[in-house]
């Protein structure tokens, strides 16, 4: 069996449309162009319609399969994904989530049959005990049962949930984007060639001065706090500043308290999510990681790409993407004075924010593209099959 005719079947439980999701479509559409045959089973809650990832499956004309069930481990559901693949021919299972690592993980390999590789993109749920916490723990004590667990940088070698478990077979292979020609990439600054449909309120804002952006969850790890706290810190020391946050989630409230606290609310804005937030990256001046931890955010790269200066906190894998002073900016988390401190820096500083573009640009076009990742995977897949004597 060839490259040509290897399929696989990508097992997600997504909750939006961020890195994890962007990455696995991105992925797909390079091993369709590799001659592979990729579709993807989408895990959901039977109240759940049509989710943002299977929307923009759709799009882009790649395969996708629904399945509803009832939400924790369940095995019946699991069943019913392993009866689909079978009954198509499928290869391999590649599980992006703790929700495939738990449902498959642990069914026996006799039953599955199937080889199963997960990518790890992160574990992102506080200390405290809490049912997420517990679907953490699970997904780790999945590992050892999976046949490749791919981490998506190498600092997460260092994770206590890879590193202290014996007999997981890990490979490292980092997140990568499409070329900026792609038809997958667009701009507001393109819009008519474009037939995307662009919130005018967004650019609107963004015009009104020097403008701080970051996309992601509102939720406590991404340190948004931490973020809103310093453009008041900008404000105070009389840099004009505004910031928009693209994302939806919990934390909402929490930040909308804060911001009107600092009396920000003439300053941020809180759109939302977007299904195609990376679009509006050429309208920052500055793109801000204030994450508390991380693995290698697909955001981080498509700023790069997108040639906005970046300040990062030094988490997970950013540190084996951006050199300090070079790519971007480092800060250490939960700082928010240094935080402004960077931003003001880029601010002030053209000839850091033109040699801080230009180097990330280039870094980004040679080391962190889809088709590097994809070859990678393949290299995996081939071993799998090999060995389960299918390939």
């Amino acid at each position: 069996m060839g490259p040509s005719s290897l399929r696989v079947l990508h097992i997600i439980d997504s909750g939006g449309f961020y890195g994890a999701e962007s990455v696995l479509l991105n992925l797909m559409a390079e091993q369709v162009k590799m001659g592979l045959k990729p579709a993807i089973a989408s895990i959901g809650e039977r109240h759940i319609k049509g989710k943002p990832l299977e929307v923009e499956a759709v799009r882009r004309g790649l395969k996708i399969k629904t399945f509803r069930m009832r939400p924790g481990p369940n095995l019946i559901g699991a069943l019913q994904i392993l009866r689909f693949a079978h009954k198509e021919g499928f290869d391999l299972l590649h599980s992006h989530g703790y929700k495939g690592n738990i449902l498959f993980g642990f069914l026996p390999k006799r039953i599955r049959k199937i080889p199963l590789v997960t990518t790890l993109h992160g574990w992102t749920s506080s200390d405290s005990l809490t049912r997420m916490k517990l679907y953490e723990w699970l997904d780790g004590f999945s590992l050892k049962f999976i046949d490749a667990v791919v981490l998506v940088n190498k600092a997460m070698l260092s994770n206590p949930g890879v590193k202290n478990r014996k007999g997981i077979r890990m490979h490292v292979i980092n997140n990568g984007i499409p070329a900026p020609n792609s038809a997958t990439v667009f701009s507001p600054t393109q819009q008519s060639r474009s037939t995307r449909q662009f919130d005018r309120s967004i650019i609107e804002f963004c015009r009104k001065g020097p403008t701080i952006g970051s996309i992601g969850r509102l939720s406590e790890e991404k340190g948004y706090r931490y973020l809103i706290e310093a453009l008041h810190l900008l404000i105070q020391k009389g840099i004009d500043s505004n910031l928009i946050i693209l994302g939806e989630g919990n934390e909402r409230r929490c930040l909308e308290q804060l911001i009107e606290k600092f009396k920000l609310t003439e300053r941020v804005l809180m759109p939302g999510y977007r299904a195609a937030a990376r679009d509006y990256l050429p309208c920052l001046d500055v793109f801000v990681l204030s994450s508390l931890t991380e693995g290698l955010p697909i955001t981080l790269l498509e700023a790069m790409q997108a040639k906005v200066p970046i300040v990062a906190t030094k988490v997970g894998g950013v540190p084996d993407v951006i050199e300090n002073g070079k790519d971007g900016l480092f800060v250490e988390s939960r700082d928010p004075e240094k935080l402004s401190d960077a931003i003001s820096r880029i601010y002030h500083n053209s000839e850091l924010r033109d040699k801080l573009i230009s180097c990330a640009y280039k870094k980004v076009m040679t080391d962190y593209t889809t088709e590097k990742m994809a070859m990678r995977y393949l290299e995996v897949y081939r071993k799998l099959c090999m060995a389960n004597q299918t390939y």
